[in-house]
């Protein structure tokens, strides 16, 4: 396929003021004399080249302003470091959510109204979804069904100012020598691997943006990231990419449960089940009402009961991961997984912190003598009283760093303190 690229505006650049020759300041180092109309030219000299210049100034504004689009596609600045905002607490007074509202009803018009609502909303936020290609062989992939390519639903998250970056699964890149993102508008681009993680098995994809022509700028957007914390049970789901195993797909239902979690190295993460049908391998994305993605689609996480079900992570427990992978940054791993130790834990006798239900083979943790049934008490210097706590403490460290983590063994006469010095690993 050929490339198609922006075609640049070749302009010429403004016409510079000359400098003026030194005899036209000749008379500020001669001797004012009482000649009026030798005074009058020099005055009418000064106003002329005081014009000329502001002529030629204000048309090298025009031009550069003119100029500085195509400069600034063209000539791009270095990459610009990704942040992904912190979500805001909800502050709102409840009292004022339990007033009482009167009720309409609803007729079949009002349905129509209703489903066009929820098309406009799931078009717009399918302009931030795209498709990730990957290509095994030499075959002409492109005139062959997508429905039988190596691929995967991507979500468009940021602009760096060199490369439009894409967080996608790495599950293409197993047998893949090369990947091509499809775009909403049907264009096809190839993009490169920007930084990965295999704990959750996800990917941020490159695609140079100079090569992206302005027809499918047009027809794209950025993510609007959500919250799945305040997401609730009952709330309206809309999911987008490949759930069903096809590109391109759209589904509305509702959340059916937002309050489970799962288990991943060294921490865990939100559970979103709906109760739309999927495919096995499907997937995709999960917007709220506003269009905002609130869960990134993985049919590998879902439980035996709901295996036909679209269940996701929740993307606030994501946030992180994708700002330091869009930064080019690895994910800290040690290789722990873990359980808070509960108050009612605690009365047993077990330390406060967090219990190690088990150390991944090969990782920094069983490196560094971790066992399963140790407690964690103390990570990077700071207190851990919870697996969350401990989550946010790594998240906090660079791969390659050293940091002390200490807590409790279980001997013949009772708990005693450990300590561990732990060099921390990425899983790429």
């Amino acid at each position: 396929m050929d490339e198609r690229k922006f075609p640049g505006k070749e302009q010429g650049e403004p016409e510079k003021q000359p400098y003026e020759k030194q005899s036209d300041y000749m008379f500020m180092q001669e001797t004012i004399k009482n000649d009026n109309r030798r005074g009058q030219r020099y005055r009418k000299s000064i106003l002329k080249t005081a014009g000329l210049g502001l002529i030629f100034g204000i048309a090298a504004c025009i031009s550069f302003s003119a100029l500085k689009p195509w400069i600034d596609e063209k000539f791009p600045d270095d990459s610009q470091k990704i942040v992904i905002p912190e979500e805001e607490t909800d502050t709102t007074d409840t009292e004022k959510k339990d007033e009482t509202t009167t009720e309409k009803a609803l007729d079949t018009d009002s349905y129509r109204e209703l489903q066009q609502s929820l098309t406009d909303v799931a078009s717009e936020s399918a302009k931030s979804v795209v498709e990730i290609v990957g290509i095994s062989g030499e075959q002409d992939w492109i005139d062959e069904s997508y429905d039988n390519k190596n691929s995967v639903s991507g979500l468009i998250i940021a602009d760096n100012g060199q490369e439009l970056l894409i967080y996608g699964s790495t599950s293409v890149l197993k047998t893949a020598k090369e990947i091509h993102i499809v775009f909403p508008d049907g264009s096809v681009y190839p993009a490169s691997v920007k930084k990965k993680d295999e704990s959750l098995g996800f990917a941020i994809y490159a695609v140079g943006r100079s090569s992206i022509q302005q027809s499918t700028w047009s027809q794209i957007r950025m993510a609007a990231l959500g919250s799945s914390n305040s997401v609730q049970k009952g709330d309206t789901a809309i999911v987008l990419g490949k759930p069903f195993g096809y590109a391109g797909g759209v589904g509305f239902g509702t959340i059916a449960s937002a309050r489970n979690m799962i288990d991943g190295d060294d921490g865990k993460y939100q559970l979103l089940c709906t109760d739309i049908a999927a495919a096995e391998d499907g997937t995709g994305v999960i917007c709220n009402l506003s269009g905002e993605v609130v869960g990134i689609i993985d049919q590998g996480i879902s439980e035996n009961s709901s295996k036909g079900l679209v269940t996701a992570y929740g993307i606030s427990g994501l946030k992180s991961q994708i700002e330091q992978l869009s930064n080019g940054e690895a994910i800290p791993y040690i290789g722990i997984r873990g359980l808070d130790v509960t108050s009612e834990i605690e009365e047993q006798g077990i330390p406060k912190g967090v219990y190690v239900r088990a150390v991944e083979t090969d990782s920094p943790a069983m490196s560094a003598g971790i066992q399963s049934g140790d407690i964690i008490t103390e990570a990077a210097g700071k207190k851990v009283n919870s697996l969350s706590g401990y989550q946010s403490i790594l998240s906090e460290q660079k791969s390659g760093s050293k940091i002390k983590i200490k807590g409790q063994r279980q001997g013949a006469g009772g708990y005693v303190d450990i300590s561990f010095d732990v060099t921390i690993g990425s899983k790429e």
